[in-house]
């Protein structure tokens, strides 16, 4: 008998003194719990997530399909061109075009054709500077910024007798602001500040040291552009053509 109440008495004393503070301290435990931060949110996980840019396009896009059998026919014409002409060598023409646009677009927002004079052919120099002159006699600044050339399809090229005659076109696609601002006091006249996409037809003529821009055309002229095909001599044609594939020479006539 006098065990069972010893037992008894361990077992009131455990529960007053051990289990009650143990009960106390769990319960003060939760409620700090409830107020404390383990980790961030999923919310909190998605907003430090870097967002990808969206850069809105600006005019009208050409679209892939509409381009896409030219492209090929016309990197098979520069594949064959290139083994006896480097000037025709893809990564070439695509640099040419691409330093072309961003001096061109350089020099029109510093309005002084002093680093194209040499880059491009009397006619559109004279365009340009018909530009120029019209955005000081308005006191405008048109701005483009940093532009940057993201894509060069060359589209058509013309190689008949006489380098003379050569030229090349591409579709080049770049990414820049395009604004207008006035000289002195730099206010905003026409557009926004924000960066867009835009493309543009770009023809190159080749004189005795380089390429030069010979026209630049908006991509509403896309129809035109592309109803062009690329020439070749004909005896040159006749070469290609043994090893073309025949929807290439579709887009392939002869001079």
């Amino acid at each position: 008998m006098q065990a069972i109440l010893f037992i008894i008495r361990g077992v009131l004393f455990f529960g007053i003194f051990v289990g009650i503070p143990v009960l106390i301290f769990n319960k003060m435990k939760a409620e700090a719990d409830r107020g404390k931060k383990y980790g961030p949110t999923l919310d909190e996980v998605l907003e430090g997530i870097p967002q990808k840019k969206v850069i809105t396009f600006k005019g009208e896009k050409v679209p892939d399909w509409q381009i896409v059998a030219r492209q090929k026919a016309t990197k098979a014409v520069l594949k064959f061109l290139e083994c006896t002409d480097n000037w025709f060598e893809k990564k070439y023409i695509s640099d040419v075009a691409d330093e072309a646009f961003r001096l061109v677009k350089e020099a029109v927002e510093a309005r002084s054709v002093r680093a194209i004079e040499n880059r491009v052919t009397p006619d559109f120099l004279e365009e340009i500077r018909t530009e120029i002159k019209k955005l000081k006699k308005e006191r405008e600044l048109h701005i483009f910024g940093r532009v940057e050339v993201t894509d060069v399809d060359v589209l058509q090229v013309e190689v008949p007798t006489g380098k003379e005659n050569q030229t090349f076109t591409a579709l080049i696609s770049a990414r820049s602001r395009d604004f207008f601002e006035d000289d002195e006091s730099g206010e905003l006249i026409r557009g926004d500040k924000k960066e867009y996409c835009h493309q543009e037809f770009w023809t190159f003529r080749r004189s005795e040291n380089r390429w030069l821009v010979e026209l630049v055309q908006p991509t509403t002229d896309a129809e035109t552009v592309l109803a062009a095909k690329s020439v070749l001599a004909i005896i040159d044609l006749e070469e290609f053509a043994k090893d073309a594939k025949k929807e290439h020479l579709q887009h392939v006539a002869a001079r």
